[in-house]
């Protein structure tokens, strides 16, 4: 399976879009994997897991065809994880897709083909905001369909089999998703945005082994407080997945959702993590488990 990493950061981007600290300017310049975007992966050639607003552009940049997407895993709606202003353009008004291409410009939508069904996933939060934008029309007419799921019950669709867990991060009072996903043969964990996970995703973990694990590092070396994965609280989860013979092989950890000022940049990082089964993630990386 090919997991390609869209995004690798937290939602003041990397470097900080207005940040002169030290890492901000570091990676402002030298580039190239110090500098990172929104956090979102592709996945079995059709997948995805969030999509904030600069999905399509990184999606275009390394070369990742989204028009035949039948996936899409929300984990919250912040901004930084979902911005349903694309979806939008998915609406096709009724009769659209007979008109000739030369009233096509006086259609009141953007598309005229057919798209494969997407299926979203994701909390009343995600479905809040999407609805807000989508108003009166049926969400049919997106060709798409929207659950919320039941945490910890098994789901399938696109070839894909995942399990919705409860993240440790709050919005608005309901609390985010990780996911496990078994796809092509292979099984991952995504997770961002979660601090330290919940007594019951564990023992959802534990039922399961893992060819790799996709974590968040938010806070880096910093103790900024909860909602968040610090290093340190890194190094706790591994464990977790080490004393629990949770991985399939080797274990193989890859950090995502870097906020500067508090995760050093890519060149500082890496040899930090130089000698153990955790490893940064860049912006474009492919993954092939």
């Amino acid at each position: 399976m090919k997991i390609t990493f869209l995004g690798t950061g937290a939602a003041e981007l990397y470097p900080g879009a207005w940040c002169q600290c030290d890492y901000c300017t570091y990676a402002r310049t030298h580039g190239g994997r110090n500098v990172r975007f929104t956090s979102s992966i592709h996945f079995a050639d059709k997948c995805l897991v969030d999509f904030p607003a600069d999905v399509f552009n990184k999606a275009a940049q390394y070369g990742v065809d989204l028009l035949c997407t039948e996936l899409l895993l929300c984990t919250h709606p912040h901004e930084d994880h979902f911005d349903p202003q694309m979806l939008y353009w998915r609406y096709r008004a009724y009769g659209a897709d007979a008109l000739p291409e030369s009233e096509r410009y006086a259609a009141p939508c953007a598309r005229f083909g057919e798209l494969p069904l997407l299926r979203v996933f994701g909390n009343r939060g995600v479905w809040a905001r999407m609805n807000a934008i989508f108003g009166n029309r049926e969400v049919a007419d997106y060709a798409m369909d929207f659950t919320i799921p039941q945490v910890y019950q098994e789901y399938h669709h696109a070839g894909v089999d995942f399990i919705p867990m409860i993240a440790s991060h709050m919005e608005g009072g309901e609390r985010g998703m990780i996911y496990l996903i078994h796809a092509q043969g292979k099984t991952f964990l995504y997770a961002t945005d979660s601090d330290t996970y919940v007594e019951r995703t564990r023992d959802c973990l534990r039922a399961h082994k893992v060819d790799a694990v996709i974590m968040e590092a938010t806070f880096g070396e910093v103790n900024k407080g909860r909602g968040h994965m610090t290093l340190g609280r890194v190094w706790d989860e591994v464990r977790f997945f080490e004393e629990n013979g949770l991985f399939n092989g080797e274990p193989q950890v890859w950090l995502t959702h870097m906020s500067p000022h508090r995760t050093p940049p890519y060149d500082l990082l890496c040899p930090m993590l130089e000698g153990t089964c955790v490893r940064s993630a860049y912006d474009g990386m492919t993954l092939e488990l």
